[in-house]
């Protein structure tokens, strides 16, 4: 079924357990195991025929996937902002509910950051050259108040409650902000005490907030204090991603070589990320690392089935808890995807 809303502001990776080493000192890696390696199981995602679109973000129940879409018509570009509600649950042996898809018309050029476990979304929107941050609740699009002194301002992460993170760039003074729109002062901005020239990346659930400054990682917790995320050796770091107690994120190890790694919050100790992944897409309240082909588990690679090298080619871009994850496949259309047993 789906639903559109008018708004106002209108190849392939070998899946096998490998060991990842950084030869940093402090710097955990796993040791080696031998275990199969089974691969996820495509499943498309529901979206009409005169659409192409991909899924971006997926909440961390999996209840909730977010993504954009457009549709040419007559030599016309229409953005598209897709949302599908109740991500299918196996009901039955080889049975799937199918989710429900929203589709809101947009009305400039759109990106879309996060989406938490009620349905809540997060994005950007170019507006008179400038990036403006929204939000999409209750079937409303609606705009993020700014700061006065900043030229342009994204909206990055939302956690369970509601409070949204981002950035503000500051052209006069060419600084970043590390900005909080906090759930309960509805229509109000604050900027972070945080680092110089900083982002606010995510916020978790316990108002834990992360993010880059300058040349580091930075975690903020809640009792106000301040910890930058490296490992002994490194020359710099930086964050990617965050969920539960585990951050994931890049360390320079020297000659302009830099490697992934996983933060446990809890500890401080950075762990190596199998190097197999190439990239690093996201992670789950587990520390599951999702690549934009595989996943990580730390003693194993599972890889997204559905690949077919000059055919079909398949795009990772988020992971929820339960191991679900959303992308994009990319054929003679394309097309937003899920892939279940991961």
């Amino acid at each position: 079924m789906t639903r559109i809303v008018r708004s106002r502001f209108l190849a392939g990776l070998t899946a096998g357990a490998l060991t990842a080493s950084l030869g940093l000192p402090g710097v955990a890696t796993a040791a080696p195991k031998h275990r199969s390696a089974p691969v996820c199981a495509l499943r498309s995602l529901p979206l009409p025929a005169d659409m192409d679109g991909r899924a971006e973000a997926v909440d961390p129940t999996g209840r909730f996937v977010v993504g954009l879409g457009y549709r040419i018509t007559d030599d016309d570009f229409q953005p598209l902002l897709l949302l599908w509600a109740a991500p299918p649950i196996r009901s039955a042996p080889g049975v799937w509910n199918e989710p429900r898809l929203t589709v809101v018309a947009m009305g400039a050029a759109q990106e879309v950051r996060d989406i938490n476990r009620y349905g809540v979304v997060v994005g950007n929107a170019v507006v008179d050259n400038s990036y403006r941050p929204w939000r999409y609740r209750n079937g409303h699009l609606e705009w993020l108040p700014v700061p006065t002194m900043v030229s342009g301002t994204w909206a990055l992460g939302i956690n369970a409650r509601g409070d949204i993170v981002g950035q503000g760039a500051v052209e006069q003074t060419e600084t970043t902000l590390a900005l909080l729109w906090p759930a309960d002062r509805p229509g109000t901005v604050e900027v972070i005490d945080a680092p110089a020239y900083a982002s606010a990346r995510e916020i978790l659930d316990d108002g834990t907030i992360v993010g880059n400054a300058a040349d580091f990682g930075w975690v903020r917790h809640p009792d106000a204090r301040i910890d930058r995320l490296t490992a002994p050796g490194a020359q710099w770091s930086g964050v990617s991603a965050a969920q539960g107690t585990w951050v994931v994120g890049h360390i320079g190890t020297g000659g302009g070589d830099s490697a992934m790694v996983r933060w446990d919050l809890r500890t401080g100790v950075a762990t190596a990320v199998n190097p197999a992944l190439v990239s690093m897409q996201g992670v789950n309240i587990r520390g599951t690392v999702l690549g934009d082909r595989a996943v990580d588990h730390g003693d194993r690679l599972v890889a997204l089935g559905g690949a077919i090298p000059g055919v079909l080619d398949t795009f990772g871009w988020a992971i929820a808890d339960n191991g679900l994850v959303v992308g994009s496949t990319n054929g003679s259309r394309l097309r937003p995807a899920r892939w279940t047993n991961c």
